[in-house]
């Protein structure tokens, strides 16, 4: 899970650097395909940290300092 959570930290900073430059340079962002690449990569990362970390628990949610069960997904 530490690999992951580097990768997506790394992946993060590449597209918000990329984002920075672009805007200083006016460029949309919605219409570059790099940076869209960049945050679908960062979206799949942060997805299989949260299965990750769903897995690691057990199924059990932890929020506030009260934990929740999760239900049998079927």
């Amino acid at each position: 899970m530490i690999r992951l959570l580097e990768e997506m930290e790394q992946e993060r900073r590449r597209m918000n650097e990329l984002g920075q430059a672009l805007l200083e340079q006016s460029v949309p962002l919605s219409e570059h395909e790099e940076l869209l690449v960049l945050s679908q990569k960062v979206d799949q990362l942060i997805m299989q940290l949260h299965h990750a970390k769903f897995e690691q628990t057990e199924g059990q949610y932890v929020r506030g300092g009260v934990n929740f069960e999760a239900p049998n997904m079927v």
